[in-house]
């Protein structure tokens, strides 16, 4: 009978928590679709054109731009497994000062397990962990920006697509255009699990990042970045991992293709991943650039 009941209510929290999370994806669609007046394409630079600043958007957290976005990123390992993940993003912006934004960002992910040649290695898929987050970005001058925000992270996730922890994450970035065609925006992302679930691992790591992004003619993009992780539940491992991204920005339909490719220089279980990532911009009105301090 106590088996029985313990049954019901899991199935009871399940439905709870997977309406819960629909109900958070509505409101977000809707904050996206509505006033259009209330958000604007941070542009970067005074003469420079939406389809650039949306270019570097895409490796660059300082620039703040209300979009909605489709990622899809295969994981392959030397196993001969794959994971494949589908996530639809979203991230609405708008100005809070002439030299300051504010964003909301919603990821909601759904995974593909496929089985490699260990056994008992099965197919599965499901809902993936649903992330949240908020941060702001400044202007420093006509070159510089900054930025920095948080991020939370729900055990959401349908059975093994979750890493049932609850995890906070705290990220910053800087951003230095050195000419009108390169420009450098390190930054960092600190993570940590505050709750662990189900007996999973506590999670507690650092990663940076260094991309590189090359405005090409034609709207056209390559960004090159290095990326560094440490491990602190691991006897502070470190791995290292480069990435290489093309990204097309049309300008109608405002919509942006990007693919990359990333390799891990460390030996371990992954050998690549690919990302496929299409964007589209809300350009509800001409954007008016951020004024530098």
């Amino acid at each position: 009978m106590q088996s029985e009941i313990r049954q019901v209510v899991g199935r009871m929290k399940i439905t709870v928590q997977h309406r819960s999370l629909w109900v958070l994806c509505v409101i977000f669609v809707g904050l996206l679709t509505a006033s259009p007046g209330m958000a604007e394409t941070v542009v970067d630079g005074a003469t420079e054109s939406p389809p650039n600043a949306e270019l570097k958007a895409l490796e660059d957290p300082t620039i703040l731009s209300r979009r909605i976005w489709l990622d899809t990123e295969w994981n392959k390992y030397r196993d001969g497994s794959s994971n494949i993940d589908e996530t639809l993003g979203g991230l609405w912006a708008w100005r809070v000062a002439t030299d300051q934004d504010w964003a909301v960002r919603l990821k909601l992910p759904y995974k593909w397990h496929l089985s490699g040649d260990d056994a008992g290695d099965d197919n599965r898929d499901g809902i993936g962990d649903l992330k949240l987050a908020t941060g702001t970005s400044w202007r420093l001058s006509e070159s510089w920006r900054a930025g920095g925000g948080v991020e939370l992270r729900l055990p959401t996730g349908k059975d093994e697509q979750s890493e049932n922890v609850w995890k906070l994450q705290e990220f910053g970035a800087v951003a230095w255009d050195m000419t009108s065609w390169l420009s450098l925006s390190p930054s960092f992302e600190y993570n940590q699990s505050i709750r662990e679930e189900s007996d999973a691992v506590q999670q507690h790591y650092l990663e940076m990042y260094l991309p590189f992004t090359f405005l090409l003619p034609q709207k056209w993009s390559v960004t090159t970045r290095y990326e560094a992780k440490v491990d602190f539940e691991a006897d502070n491992t470190w791995t290292h991992s480069a990435k290489l991204t093309l990204a097309k920005q049309l300008n109608t339909p405002p919509l942006s293709f990007g693919v990359s490719v990333k390799k891990p220089f460390n030996s371990g279980p992954k050998d690549f991943q690919l990302n496929f990532i299409l964007t589209y911009y809300f350009r509800s009105r001409p954007s008016e650039p951020l004024q530098a301090k």
